[in-house]
């Protein structure tokens, strides 16, 4: 059996709780909203994140030459987290339900499994879900879905970021040829 995850313990233990991250949301909790985006699907694509932390707002963007759509979504919300303190509270809400799911019921058991699906199959995006797992040891996140494209203002703001970094990611290699 591969090792658990550091925070398994603690929720079986009831001492957090796994929908909140173990946290009570204050005024010093950053709020991120992150997107992905690829066009093709694989193909271009670009990831965009959008963080709020009382007045304060701040964005973060990123792109890949050849990726798909789920490996920038994961990849948003790693490389946003990444970003932040050790030791912070955080809401990170997504439209991308195989993250929201994948860290709040399915990551550590994948652990668990040696990175395989229920099927036995490797797990695409291992080395994201292991650095997603990383940033929830080391930060107190609550992991919410947002529905998509629904007028939702930072999601939107976050869809645009992956979009405009998928799109120039798509320009460049278009015109470099």
């Amino acid at each position: 059996m591969g090792r658990l995850h550091p925070l398994s313990c603690a929720i079986k233990a009831g001492l957090l709780a796994p929908q909140f991250g173990g946290h009570t949301p204050t005024d010093r909790t950053i709020n991120i909203v992150t997107d992905g985006s690829a066009i093709g699907n694989p193909g271009p694509g670009g990831w965009g994140a959008v963080f709020t932390c009382g007045r304060q707002q701040w964005k973060l963007s990123g792109a890949s030459q050849w990726t798909t759509a789920a490996e920038m979504e994961l990849t948003a919300a790693l490389e946003a987290l990444k970003s932040i303190e050790p030791g912070s509270h955080v809401n990170l809400s997504s439209d991308c339900d195989y993250l929201i799911r994948g860290m709040r019921f399915q990551a550590m058991r994948w652990e668990r499994w040696g990175w395989r699906n229920s099927r036995g199959m490797p797990l695409q995006d291992r080395g994201l879900w292991q650095g997603l797992l990383e940033q929830n040891a080391r930060l107190f996140i609550r992991w919410q879905w947002v529905r998509g494209h629904t007028g939702h203002l930072k999601q939107t703001e976050a869809d645009a970021l992956a979009y405009s970094e998928a799109r120039r990611q798509w320009l460049e290699h278009r015109y470099a040829a």
